[in-house]
């Protein structure tokens, strides 16, 4: 398979950014799926503006429903994946806004709306990457751990390109 950078950068803003509550592989974050094990749950308020933090497409919308909310499975759900097919993203904790970004196969660009950040004890964006070697759908989905640069992202504003190697080895930032 063939290398491959994506520009990414944080989904929420420095002046937002209050902290984590844990990456991959801790602070609650257990497999067998890539979307919770490889989590990062990036601290904000309430109402804090969610960026896409790499250009996709939407692959799976899950709005939220108040109702199945539970501790730690509540708000809207959010699967995408990068226009090559071959990384993709898990976002959640977040609002249903802004309409249209939930369609599937609705094309996002890097610092696009996704929503909001919901309250939650402390309130934060849950985020999760996968490289998925061959493409998806059908590919082989791998967790990537990108935990320490999303945090130096979340403090300084600044985007970094990630190469994905496909072929399981970790990514080069």
């Amino acid at each position: 398979m063939t290398a491959f950078t994506i520009d990414m950068s944080s989904p929420i803003r420095p002046s937002d950014f209050t902290g984590d509550s844990g990456g991959p592989n801790s602070g609650g974050h257990k497999g067998p799926h890539w979307y919770n094990q490889f989590g990062m749950d990036l601290n904000a308020p309430p109402g804090t503006e969610v960026l896409a933090a790499f250009d996709a497409h939407v692959t799976k919308f899950e709005p939220h429903d108040p109702s199945k909310d539970t501790a730690h499975e509540y708000g809207a759900k959010l699967f995408m994946r990068s226009p090559n097919e071959m990384m993709g993203g898990f976002y959640t904790h977040i609002t249903n806004e802004p309409a249209g970004v939930g369609m599937v196969a609705a094309s996002i660009k890097r610092g696009d709306l996704l929503g909001k950040v919901l309250p939650g004890a402390p309130s934060h964006l849950h985020l999760a990457l996968v490289e998925i070697i061959g493409g998806g759908p059908g590919g082989r989905y791998t967790g990537v751990d990108l935990f320490k640069h999303f945090l130096d992202m979340a403090k300084t504003g600044s985007s970094k390109s990630v190469t994905f190697n496909q072929n399981g080895s970790p990514p080069t930032v």
